[in-house]
């Protein structure tokens, strides 16, 4: 490089160095596959000769493999410079492309359930089959039995009979009106104005409206605001009408006015028969359940149908229902956009199903909450991951026997009565008995979830959000318990809004947050028998808010290996989400990675601030990874070469003493060399200075390059003169010289001013008093500054190389002390093969952030 060259290129090109002899080289972060996570990142010149090749392979979908006894021979030669570089750079491709596209080593193998598979045959799954993961059965009932207690209300009589409706319990009408039960339309307590001067039972004019002939929306729309009369000016039924005079033919509109309508009032008037006693209201932080048949539910639907319950309409903070979702169907009627069409196309068809051949099933609703001191302490967690099935292709609600994810809001139902339409509203629309659990749930807490068990899917659908179509009726064939309910259950976790600020959803906070939601819903219900069943789920709060599926894919992975479930997750038809989550599951497998350690990774990841989690399965590899150095590699076994070293014994005693893993000061480092950033196969292995850190110096470095320029060309660039000329060390240490000595004369100079002011001979004698302090003071700031004379001089020998490699300007001076403070670091870190290790390795990375900065 010439004499002639800019400042700026001579700047970038040490920057280069650094990171040469730092990190391997990578491009611009994006989203990519897990397969190109793993493989070393080429140079760009050899990056052109295997381009050829590589292309070819991506789009032939498989990829040529090499010899095993190649690979292991390559690998265990110690080569250096452009042979060494091309050899290893083959065998890590190997190894990667062994790990992605084998079932795992034996020993993993032997620790799950089942059989990991690539299914190159059937290319919609991966991992365990399916059907291997336990679900609900007549022999696994792995839910609680339906018995009154005081925190289960149980609305029907028991024993249930088989294919009979059940009877209400009690058998006579009782009725409760207050704040902890749902204030039911029929109660004699619920009054309405007749006139002026008379209040009459609001169920009177409920039934002389609907008992009269209703032949249109019309007419429907008139019997509604007769007990509704405070809404006449707002309610508006447009989308109905449209529905049934527009879309509907002559022949399925007089179907439902003439058979379907009447018999639906019948099914709302019969409410004080069906249900003779109010629901109890399930509230935040309470454990509680309730079972009702499914023929109460439909009767609770058709009052809804008919917006008839007291006190739901009201909107604003100070009413009563503020914290519950809404009920009445009148927001639903009022939508004529398409989707909110098929939607009722769904609901009429469920009301045209239960009132030709009444079901004789019961539903259970629990309301789980988690109290704050049975929160898991994750990052100590020391349980395994689970078995996982991983599939691009179905839905949740097939995945029979499974505990199935209701993707929630934390208004149950979301937008289901109004323009909300993707994965929690379609849920309630196909089993419209989930909607009625809007009537008794209030807002769910941060640790509450509803677990729904025995509802029954009466349609079919298709599409997403705008694309919804309601397809025709759904035979549910899944078979019930001893208690009338089917074989399934829902449990609905409200994900974080992240709309506005996708990226503090990798903080650690937010991470925990998401932790402790899954918890709630996975957990077992208490007094549940047989294995718990697998978890069937997918990108839970990654549509509308904006969640990363990876993420959230991680995080639920974490907390099933916690409480001891299997895991489904599909992926929508995201192809390449499902076969990064496999590959990522395989490298966790393999190195023995534990629900502790990951949720650690996690929140390290977050611990940055900055990033947009493109980087997330490739910074938790490089996390997770160990290094090894010939010693340990000695001491280690054949078969646990590939297996991540464990903390040492000091390590595990310090966390069972404390009850949670170190904080980043306790462990140790290993040492590392350039030569591990070549690592053998199957081994993993992270470089000092992680990728991540890496691009972001130079990003800054982009950024100084880009204010010189517009510096230079308003003319305001660096002067030549002797006193700007100061590095920005100098003056950083100049500042902490003097700034003590100033803070000691000022507040010396306002105490002391005042005693002095007493007696000008006694000011004087506390004057020279008072230099003696200040001059201790001054000397005691100078030895603090330097403690040990040889440690101060060579810091300060550091930082002026780092100024002299970049004294073009300050700002740039800064990148290259900040790379320098954290080698001498890490070269002074004592030994360590702990699993905590990349915690410490960022703590120091941020410690060198602060001290420069």
């Amino acid at each position: 490089m010439g004499r002639t060259d800019s400042p700026d290129c001579c700047l970038r090109f040490v920057v280069r160095c650094v990171i040469m002899y730092t990190c391997p080289p990578k491009k611009k972060l994006r989203q990519t596959s897990i397969t190109e996570m793993l493989k070393k990142p080429l140079s760009q010149e050899e990056e052109k000769k295997k381009h050829t090749s590589s292309s070819s392979m991506e789009r032939g979908g498989h990829v040529k493999m090499k010899p095993a006894g190649t690979s292991s021979t390559q690998g265990g030669k110690s080569v250096r410079g452009k042979e060494r570089s091309v050899e290893m750079r083959d065998v890590l491709a190997n190894a990667a492309e062994q790990r992605i596209q084998s079932a795992g080593s034996q020993s993993v193998k032997k620790t799950m359930m089942g059989t990991i598979t690539n299914n190159t045959e059937d290319r919609e799954w991966r991992g365990v089959p399916l059907s291997s993961l336990p679900c609900l059965s007549a022999d696994n009932l792995n839910v609680p039995d339906v018995v009154p207690s005081p925190d289960h209300a149980v609305l029907v009589r028991l024993p249930v009979s088989p294919g009979t409706v059940p009877l209400p319990h009690p058998s006579s009408h009782s009725d409760t009106w207050d704040q902890c039960h749902v204030r039911m339309p029929c109660s004699p307590k619920s009054q309405y104005p007749k006139n002026k001067d008379m209040v009459v039972p609001r169920w009177s004019v409920i039934t002389e409206a609907l008992s009269r002939k209703i032949n249109s929306v019309e007419d429907l729309e008139r019997a509604v605001l007769e007990y509704n009369s405070r809404y006449i000016s707002k309610w508006k039924f447009r989308g109905l009408h449209h529905l049934l005079e527009q879309e509907f033919e002559e022949e399925e509109r007089a179907c439902f006015f003439n058979k379907t309508l009447p018999v639906m009032v019948q099914l709302a008037l019969s409410l004080p028969d069906l249900v003779t006693r109010p629901p109890p209201l399930l509230l935040q932080g309470t454990t509680h359940s309730v079972t009702l048949s499914q023929m109460q539910i439909a009767s609770l639907l058709a009052n809804a149908f008919f917006c008839t319950f007291p006190r739901r309409n009201a909107k604003g903070n100070d009413t009563e229902y503020a914290r519950y979702p809404d009920i009445n169907f009148n927001r639903l009627f009022f939508h004529k956009e398409q989707r909110s069409l098929e939607k009722i196309k769904c609901l009429l068809h469920y009301f045209q199903r239960v009132t030709t051949k009444p079901p004789t099933g019961t539903v259970t609703f629990t309301r789980q909450a988690v109290l704050p001191r049975d929160v898991p302490k994750w990052e100590a967690s020391r349980q395994s991951l689970p078995s996982l099935h991983v599939s691009s292709a179905g839905l949740i609600e097939e995945a029979t026997g499974l505990l199935q994810v209701d993707f929630a809001n934390k208004y149950l139902g979301g937008g289901v009565l109004g323009l909300g339409c993707v994965q929690e509203e379609i849920r309630f629309v196909l089993c419209p008995e989930l909607i009625i659990s809007r009537l008794f749930t209030q807002v769910l807490d941060k640790t509450d979830a509803l677990i729904i068990t025995g509802c029954e899917q009466f349609s079919r659908a298709s599409g997403y959000s705008s694309s919804f179509r309601w397809e025709g009726p759904h035979e549910d064939k899944t078979p019930m318990d001893q208690w009338g309910r089917r074989l399934c259950q829902v449990t609905a976790i409200d994900a974080l809004h992240f709309t506005k600020q996708p990226n503090i959803q990798y903080e650690p906070f937010y991470v925990n947050r998401e932790l402790n939601k899954a918890y709630a819903g996975f957990k077992v219900i208490e007094g549940s028998g047989g294995i718990p069943t697998g978890v069937a789920t997918g990108n839970w709060g990654c549509g509308a808010f904006k969640g990363n599926p990876r993420l959230k894919a991680l995080i639920q992975l974490a907390v099933c290996g916690h409480i001891g479930r299997d895991l489904a997750y599909f992926t929508f038809g995201d192809q390449q989400l499902r076969d990064d989550l496999f590959t990522m599951y395989i490298f966790l497998k393999e190195n023995n990675v534990t629900v502790g350690e990951l949720t650690q990774a996690l929140n390290h990841h977050g611990y940055r601030g900055w990033s947009d989690g493109s980087d997330l399965f490739q910074y938790v590899c490089h996390s997770l990874g160990g290094s090894y150095d010939s010693d340990t590699d000695q001491e280690l076994s054949k078969d646990s070469a590939d297996v991540r070293v464990k903390a040492t014994p000091d390590v595990k005693e310090a966390e069972d003493a404390a009850g949670h893993p170190p904080e980043p000061s306790q462990t140790k480092k290993p040492p590392t060399d350039i030569a591990n950033c070549f690592p053998e196969p199957g081994r993993t292995t992270r470089c000092p200075l992680s990728e991540e850190k890496i691009l972001q110096v130079l990003s800054e470095c982009d950024r100084i390059f880009e204010n010189e320029k517009a510096k230079k060309k308003q003319g305001a660039g660096p002067t030549s003169d002797d006193s700007s000329h100061k590095t920005e060390t100098q003056r950083k240490m100049e500042e902490q010289e003097s700034e003590p000595r100033r803070a000691d004369k000022t507040t010396h100079s306002t105490s002391d001013s005042n005693r002095l002011s007493e007696s000008p001979r006694k000011g004087e004698d506390q004057k020279s008093e008072l230099r003696r302090p200040d001059k201790q003071a001054q000397s005691s700031d100078s030895n603090r500054l330097s403690e040990s004379p040889r440690k101060a001089e060579e810091q300060k020998s550091e930082f002026r190389r780092a100024d002299k490699a970049a004294q073009n300007t300050s700002e740039s001076s800064k990148l290259f002390r900040l790379l320098d403070e954290y080698d001498r670091q890490m070269g002074q870190a004592p030994h360590s093969t702990s699993a905590s290790e990349p915690r410490r390795r960022f703590s120091l990375l941020e410690g060198a952030h602060r001290k420069l900065n």
